[in-house]
């Protein structure tokens, strides 16, 4: 009872900004109705198709196990099932791409009164903001999310989503999409990518051919800038390193 009304206060609070919405598209591609939610990031319309929301990842539900699942999984469904019901009206947005791997829809889901879902979701901890390929909104949502770590809304209170020290890293993190917190302590030009130091001992690389996307970032003086870094983590020459392919992998932080 006590967490439907902490959700249910969430939610009224959600539809307060739901004017105030800053990810909003010059149109609407598609109205459609609902039909259930899945999960915090995934919805099935009436008609059939599953719509995959753009930009944000909730965490997973363990369908087999759900003991297994992860922190605020459940809390991201409930608080989707609270905003949005069966028959609901709602306007789709598309990106440049229209479909992901598995054939599920891409799309920025909006309400009939405007409320952006993926903003809702951001701004109370139930989702990160994550750019796969389309990435309209990444900045706005960044934004939202932003706000959301700093004020330690839902995901962001519990101690599975903190950004890691390079300190703690271990063989557990190989191969693992993680966040990782430090200071850039200098540059390395080596071969076809632009490397920054985190740390002197974490290297996050830039590829020659994705410079242009960084040039905000690269026009920074960066050096000493306590920054979060998130990608795929690997192991080589005794180092850790990551490959960012966009710059919402690298954001400027404030010190804790």
């Amino acid at each position: 009872m006590v967490r439907l009304m902490v959700l249910a206060s969430m939610l009224l609070f959600s539809l307060k900004l739901a004017a105030e919405s800053q990810c909003v598209p010059t149109q609407y591609d598609e109205t459609v109705s609902l039909d259930y939610v899945i999960d915090g990031d995934t919805i099935v319309l009436s008609d059939g198709r599953t719509v995959r929301l753009i930009g944000v990842n909730s965490p997973e539900i363990d369908r087999q196990y759900p003991e297994l699942s992860e922190p605020y999984a459940n809390q991201a469904r409930q608080f989707m099932q609270q905003l949005l019901h069966k028959g609901q009206t709602l306007q789709l947005a598309f990106d440049q791409r229209k479909l992901d791997p598995y054939g599920r829809t891409l799309a920025y889901v909006y309400t009939e009164k405007g409320q952006h879902v993926q903003e809702a979701l951001l701004g109370e901890g139930y989702a990160k903001a994550r750019v796969y390929q389309n990435d309209y909104f990444w900045q706005c949502l960044n934004s939202v999310e932003a706000l959301a770590r700093e004020k330690q809304r839902g995901l962001w209170s519990h101690p599975s989503y903190q950004a890691k020290q390079i300190s703690q890293l271990n063989r557990d993190d190989r191969n693992q999409w993680r966040e990782i917190r430090g200071t850039v302590t200098g540059f390395e030009r080596k071969a076809q990518h632009l490397w920054l130091i985190i740390d002197e001992k974490f290297y996050v690389g830039i590829p020659r051919e994705d410079f242009r996307k960084f040039s905000n970032i690269l026009n920074l003086n960066l050096l000493e800038s306590p920054v979060i870094v998130r990608g795929q983590l690997y192991y080589s020459y005794k180092k850790w390193q990551l490959i960012s392919y966009h710059p919402s992998q690298i954001s400027l932080v404030n010190e804790p």
